[in-house]
């Protein structure tokens, strides 16, 4: 009987600690796309309603690049965050 009470509870422990994980990462994706809008909008200038969406998601390179589509351009453009600045990566801003 113990062995079955050792085992429900280190199966709460993994649940538990899941569940918080998940949260934790959801929380991360939603800063880093309201920091990008926030950059966007503040500092690019550019119009709230010009912005379709803004995606943050895992990726392997960069681990976590955000997705932002424009209402005036349907190419995707992804931008990611090092050393405190947003950097574009596609499509090329230099090109």
């Amino acid at each position: 009987m113990k062995y079955l009470k050792g085992i429900g509870v280190v199966f709460t422990i993994i649940v538990i600690a899941s569940f918080a994980w998940y949260g934790s990462y959801k929380s991360d994706m939603k800063k880093l796309e309201n920091n990008l809008r926030t950059y966007l909008t503040v500092e690019k200038g550019i119009d709230e309603h010009a912005i379709i969406s803004i995606k943050a998601r895992r990726s392997k390179m960069p681990m976590y690049p955000v997705v932002v589509k424009f209402k005036d351009n349907p190419e995707e453009h992804i931008y990611y965050y090092r050393e405190d600045e947003w950097i574009q990566l596609a499509p090329d801003p230099n090109s």
